[in-house]
């Protein structure tokens, strides 16, 4: 099956490298049309709500994750294969797309203030400690109140490694590193990062039109996804 190109020429992203590495991120707008993207939510939809499709749970319930989406529909096996060019073309170089993870994110009762403060709390994080692409298509708008992709511009490079010296236990914690999975840069508290936002730091929620992809590097920048608190937010995400 045939399924729409996409909105820019591959070509013109090999002159972005340099802005991709010095920012850790690249917002290209109109990259893929409308009904591309409806075609993904009405998969979405139907796995999650009819099939009884296998999906994880996440953020109380709000987050509903598919990993390996490209298992169950073909236009998603098509979305990895237009992600492998893309970064491909950048770098000049063939990268591999490990696998698609296609998301809706819901409105949740909260029933009380601890609730609240959990739903929250708690987001804020690098991926992991080494280079980590990632492509985001937003497949329905995206703005201040459906759960913004967030992150803090000028938290990558020297920023990282000063931090890595200067407040080594809010990255590592040496007592825990051979006995758990999670590292402390992977929850930094909200306290802590209001400290970073403080010293001149301010965060950039990503708003975005249906069809916009965002490639970034999480590993390199503090990022979250922000709360949910109206609508739906629907995203499928390119794991390299």
């Amino acid at each position: 099956m045939s399924y729409a190109d996409l909105g820019f020429d591959l070509s013109v992203l090999r002159e972005k490298r340099s802005e991709l590495e010095k920012n850790g991120f690249l917002l290209i707008e109109d990259a893929l049309p409308s009904d591309y993207c409806e075609d993904i939510v009405s998969f979405i939809d139907r796995h999650l709500d009819e099939a009884g499709g296998e999906c994880e749970l996440g953020q109380l319930g709000s987050m509903q994750r598919i990993y390996a989406a490209e298992q169950y529909a073909d236009i998603v096996e098509d979305f990895k294969s237009k992600c492998a060019q893309i970064l491909s073309s950048i770098f000049s170089e063939r990268h591999a797309v490990k696998w698609i993870l296609a998301m809706r994110d819901r409105t949740i009762a909260l029933d009380d203030d601890a609730a609240r403060e959990k739903f929250v709390k708690g987001r804020w994080h690098y991926d992991s400690w080494s280079d980590q692409y990632k492509i985001f298509l937003f497949l329905r708008d995206i703005g201040p109140e459906n759960g913004p992709f967030e992150f803090i511009p000028g938290t990558n490079g020297r920023f990282k490694k000063r931090l890595a010296l200067t407040r080594p236990w809010w990255l590592f914690n040496p007592f825990t590193h051979f006995l758990s999975k999670k590292r402390p840069y992977q929850c930094i508290s909200d306290e802590r990062i209001q400290k970073i936002i403080d010293s001149g730091l301010p965060t950039r929620p990503v708003i975005a039109e249906q069809g916009s992809m965002l490639i970034v590097n999480p590993s390199a920048l503090l990022h979250r996804a922000a709360p949910l608190w109206e609508g739906r937010r629907y995203l499928a995400i390119a794991y390299f």
